[in-house]
């Protein structure tokens, strides 16, 4: 057959053109092969704002943690059932063994499944976890979670650089063996169901070092990313060699990015979502289990008016938890303590809170004796019904829940003191910027802890600690909290914290106004939505609901 030399060039300009659709298509994450097809099950959602970096150890931001779990699965992994009962059970290990030992140490042994697989089929092996662990105590990573294991012994050699001191090691391909220092009773359950503590493969660095920022990305969980719109949204697909890919319910999730709850709800309400998560209360929403959380006052204690003790006893005094937490939504709890519900006590048959009983009284008629306590606080600072109290900041990162609770505490400071206190917006990161630098004098924000410790409650607000967004200085508090880091004895160390605790609330040194709670909204076309205490949503058990 002969072709001219015109028709051959109209050929080559053909390939050429139809290379660089291919080209433009792959560089979209796999747009072509995520065209939507009608058989597939796509669930649209919104739950957290656009994503810098999928490396698990640099995670900070909690409303991302869900795609990481969509993405990743570390040893042990959370299930959470239609009423909220959450099981801890086997994740990419099949089991676990503990070994005490004699001089207090504890050993675990976790046997990885043979089918755990990453998304390039290839097999989840115990040096994966080795090498996940001491990258995030690495000085030349940086991760700002490599506390997550102060309780593997080595800790503090290995953070000081030696990462061959930490005892993490794999056993062959199937077994990840760990050492504590001491006994730990949330090692399962927060430190190895973690992101921080989440599985990585070496090889994935050595060969593309910017791999935290790529849509081409091992994964070990239910998903992998398909299509990565940077500042819109972010498109997961079904990852065919997860272990228990059976039971993974949509085969597509695309998750749009907002930046606050109010604007998920935004595109849920307009039909660009069928998910999303909302303030508690909202009509027709699902209530999920109570979080490990606790939204206080916070007072700076390097400003010349809330230096003063008496200042602080008075605005504490006054305010009425239970008013403040309805106002909120009607899922939040009044704290009762600086620790909320649900972290261990010393007992199983208590945790932390119960064990250390109510520390704020909410009835009425001890209310209305606070108040007139407060009035001599005030007085006993030499301020007399708020005459010439000056004038002061008060600052919340600006969302639904935080400005109705520094609305009403204001309110009530103004009635039943005198104060004027006008809270002010502000977008979360200059929020954080005026906290860690000390530019406030009052501000409302939300303590959420790593793991389900009290310490992690009480802690951050000790001696010098950069955390220490109070700046406030109690050398007894310090002490307590320096002795309860290092005992062993656990229901001695947890006594100390309910001592910690006590001192901290009769300094007034921050005033905890209620216990967390959260919401969704699910189309009723859809159920299956599942969310745990720390507020990660999970996608996998997503099914339609018969017409």
């Amino acid at each position: 057959m002969n072709f001219s030399v015109g028709r051959m060039r109209k050929w080559i300009c053909l390939i050429l053109s139809a290379l660089m659709v291919l080209s433009a298509l792959s560089g979209c994450g796999d747009a072509a092969e995520e065209a939507e097809d009608e058989e597939q099950f796509l669930l649209r959602g919104s739950v957290c704002a656009p994503i810098e970096s999928f490396d698990p150890a640099m995670n900070t931001d909690e409303r991302s943690r869900s795609v990481f779990y969509a993405l990743y699965e570390n040893l042990m992994r959370e299930t959470v059932d239609e009423e909220g009962h959450v099981t801890l059970e086997p994740g990419a290990a099949k089991e676990y063994t503990e070994v005490p030992n004699f001089d207090g140490t504890v050993e675990y042994y976790f046997k990885l499944r043979s089918t755990a697989r990453w998304s390039d089929g290839s097999r989840v092996k115990a040096k994966d976890f080795v090498y996940a662990w001491k990258r995030l105590l690495d000085p030349a990573v940086g991760s700002p979670n490599g506390e997550l294991l102060s309780m593997v012994q080595g800790y503090d050699e290995a953070a000081a650089g030696d990462l061959s001191k930490l005892a993490v090691k794999a056993e062959g391909d199937s077994i990840f063996h760990v050492k504590l220092q001491k006994p730990c009773a949330y090692f399962l359950s927060d430190i190895c169901t973690a992101v921080p503590t989440m599985p990585l493969r070496s090889e994935q660095e050595s060969k593309n070092p910017d791999w935290p920022q790529s849509s081409v990305l091992l994964c070990n969980g239910p998903y992998q990313i398909g299509v990565w719109a940077r500042e819109s949204y972010l498109q997961l697909r079904r990852n065919t060699s997860y272990h228990d890919n059976r039971a993974v319910g949509p085969d597509l999730l695309r998750l749009y990015f907002s930046n606050s709850v109010g604007e998920a709800w935004q595109s849920y309400e307009d039909g660009s979502v069928d998910f999303a998560p909302v303030l508690p209360g909202r009509a027709g929403a699902s209530a999920y289990p109570p979080l490990r959380t606790v939204s206080c006052v916070f007072y700076n204690h390097m400003s010349d008016v809330f230096s003063n003790a008496h200042v602080r006893r008075a605005l504490d005094l006054t305010l009425n938890r239970s008013v403040i937490a309805a106002a909120v939504g009607p899922g939040m709890r009044p704290a009762t303590g600086v620790v909320p519900d649900g972290i261990a006590g010393a007992s199983p048959e208590a945790d932390f809170r119960s064990e250390g009983g109510c520390l704020y009284a909410t009835d009425e008629e001890t209310y209305a004796k606070a108040c007139e306590e407060a009035q001599e606080e005030l007085r006993a600072a030499g301020y007399t019904a708020g005459s010439a109290f000056p004038e002061v900041s008060c600052v919340y990162a600006a969302g639904d829940e935080l400005r109705a609770a520094a609305a009403k505490a204001s309110a009530v400071w103004s009635e039943t003191l005198g104060i004027v206190i006008v809270p002010e917006a502000l977008e979360q990161e200059e929020f954080d910027r005026r906290l860690a630098e000390g530019e406030y004098d009052l501000a409302f924000g939300t303590i959420t802890a790593r793991y389900a410790d009290p310490i992690c409650y009480l802690e951050p607000f000790a001696g010098a600690d950069a955390a220490n967004l109070l700046h406030y200085a109690n050398k007894p508090f310090d002490l307590l909290i320096r002795v309860a880091e290092t005992t062993r004895d656990e229901a001695g160390r947890l006594a100390i914290l309910h001592d910690a605790e006590a001192l901290l609330l009769e300094d007034a040194a921050l005033s905890p106004l209620y216990f967390g709670s959260g919401a969704y909204m699910l189309r009723d076309t859809l159920t299956g939505i599942r969310c745990d205490r720390n507020g990660n949503y999970f996608f996998t058990a997503v099914r339609k609901t018969e017409q």
